[in-house]
């Protein structure tokens, strides 16, 4: 990817971060998952993007150790340029994408990706590594876009920030078909065969859903 293309792709996320981390997110966050943490938990945020998620979750949990893993250089400078309410997270530079995750044996209490496990061909090497690395008590959580109609889908995209208004249609375009990948159902497949058990589940966006699992 050029340098002009990695400046547009962080921009990207930093606009496009709360159409997703939303008000309706966070309610589920610490309604349903920060009550099944330990006072001081270990996260891993897998795709970490600009780090906008993980000093979110600072300010709620300023007691947890946090790592965040992505493929983008660019994306590590962000987060590690952020304010962080408790201990800035650890950054680790990695395409986790059917590798080993630099993470020790039963190590993690809450394991996040999000928007990124659509992009893998083989989500279950992925998943395989998630059971590796979980505490006997930890959860998973996998967040990622749901199927739309091609309508809907565009009519969307021309509303959301991120791209300027004359890009978003053809990125729209561009887009449609990594991002409508999987059904909704698609991914409660995919969670339930690599072993999990999905114990609550949220769409705080019309077309993502969050799936919590253990």
């Amino acid at each position: 990817m050029t340098s002009s293309g990695r400046d547009n792709a962080l921009a990207r996320q930093l606009e496009r971060y709360y159409v997703r981390f939303n008000d309706e997110f966070w309610t589920w966050f610490e309604s349903t998952i920060q009550p099944l943490l330990p006072d001081e938990p270990t996260l891993v945020d897998v795709g970490s993007g600009p780090g906008l998620y993980l000093r979110d979750v600072s300010a709620r949990l300023p007691k947890a150790k946090l790592t965040g893993i992505d493929a983008a250089q660019e994306m590590i400078d962000s987060a590690r340029g952020l304010e962080y309410v408790g201990a800035p997270p650890t950054m680790v530079l990695q395409d986790a994408a059917g590798g080993r995750l630099p993470l020790d044996d039963a190590s993690v209490d809450l394991l996040t990706i999000t928007a990124v496990l659509h992009t893998f061909n083989d989500p279950w090497a992925f998943l395989d590594e998630a059971r590796r690395v979980l505490a006997p008590n930890g959860h998973l959580m996998v967040y990622d876009w749901v199927r739309v109609s091609m309508e809907d889908y565009i009519a969307q995209r021309q509303v959301e920030p991120g791209d300027a208004v004359d890009l978003r249609y053809p990125r729209a375009l561009q887009l449609f078909s990594t991002h409508n990948k999987y059904t909704a159902d698609d991914w409660r497949w995919v969670i339930g065969k690599a072993g999990f058990e999905i114990v609550a589940e949220v769409a705080p966006h019309v077309r993502a859903r969050a799936f919590l699992a253990r």
